[in-house]
C-alpha cells in the first residue's frame, strides 16, 4: 500500500481524464483513478480480466477489455485517450518500440504515455530473468524510443534508490528468483522515510524510471508543474 501510494504521488500530475491502463492486473493502481471521467482497464490474462470486471462493475464509466501490446487494438481505436498508463509493463514486451507506437496511435493529440520502467542495466539479474524482463532501461534509451515513434519526452525521473540497492544484492549477488518476504516487509516499513528523502533530494540512481512521453498537439496545452526532460 505504501509503495502504491508513492507511485501515485509520482505519476498523478501527468494523468488526465480519459485514461487507459495497460496491464491493470488486479486493479491495485486502477482504483486511484476512479474519479476520472473515463477509465479503461486492460490485461491479457483471463483471471485478471474477471477480477477487474467484478471489482469495478458498479462504476459505469469504467470498462474492461483485453489488450495485448504485441497486437493491434482495433476495439480501442477512436476513443482518443488523453493518458495511457503502463506501469512495469514495457519490459515484458520483446518489441517494445512497436508497442510504444501502438500506444501512441490510441492517444488524442497532446495525450501522454506514462511509463514506470525498471532502470539501469547493471541491475539486470536473476530477479529480472524470473520475472520475464527482456531489459532494464536507461534514460537515454527510452528518450530515443520516444523520439522514434513520434513522442516528445516530457519527464524522466529515477526513483527508489534504496530499492535498487536491495535489488542488486538479491539479483546480482545472491541470485535469488524472488524477493524474500522479510525484505519486502522491511521495505514497506521504511517506505515513508525513503519517500521523505527523495522528495528533498533527487536521486541519480534508482530501481525505477518514470518516463512521460507526449504526442504533439495541434495547439499548445497546459503542462504540469515542474516539467523537465
Amino acid at each position: 500500500e505504501r509503495y502504491n501510494d508513492w507511485i501515485l504521488e509520482i505519476i498523478s500530475p501527468w494523468v488526465g481524464q480519459r485514461v487507459l491502463e495497460v496491464g491493470s492486473g488486479i486493479g491495485n493502481i486502477s482504483r486511484y483513478f476512479l474519479d476520472r471521467s473515463e477509465l479503461c482497464l486492460s490485461d491479457v490474462q483471463d483471471e485478471y480480466l474477471e477480477i477487474l470486471r467484478e471489482k469495478f462493475c458498479a462504476h459505469s464509466h469504467v470498462t474492461v477489455t483485453r489488450y495485448n501490446l504485441e497486437k493491434s487494438a482495433d476495439q480501442l481505436r477512436g476513443r482518443e485517450f488523453d493518458t495511457i498508463l503502463a506501469l512495469n509493463v514495457l519490459e515484458h514486451i520483446e518489441n517494445d518500440a512497436r508497442a510504444l507506437c501502438e500506444m501512441r496511435s490510441l492517444l488524442a493529440p497532446g495525450g501522454r504515455i506514462i511509463l514506470q520502467l525498471p532502470a539501469h542495466r547493471i541491475l539486470y539479474g536473476s530477479l529480472d530473468i524470473n520475472l520475464d524482463h527482456f531489459r532494464r532501461y536507461s534514460a537515454a534509451e527510452i528518450r530515443r524510443k520516444f523520439t522514434a515513434c513520434g513522442l516528445e519526452t516530457e519527464r524522466l525521473k529515477r526513483f527508489n534508490l534504496f530499492g535498487a540497492l536491495g535489488w542488486f544484492v538479491c539479483s546480482r549477488i545472491l541470485r535469488k528468483k524472488i524477493l524474500p518476504e522479510g525484505q519486502l516487509g522491511l521495505f514497506n516499513l521504511l517506505t515513508p522515510a525513503f519517500i521523505a528523502i527523495e522528495r528533498r533530494t533527487p536521486v541519480p540512481f534508482g530501481l525505477s524510471l518514470l518516463a512521460v512521453g507526449r504526442k504533439p498537439a495541434n495547439k499548445a496545452s497546459a503542462h504540469p508543474e515542474g516539467t523537465s526532460g
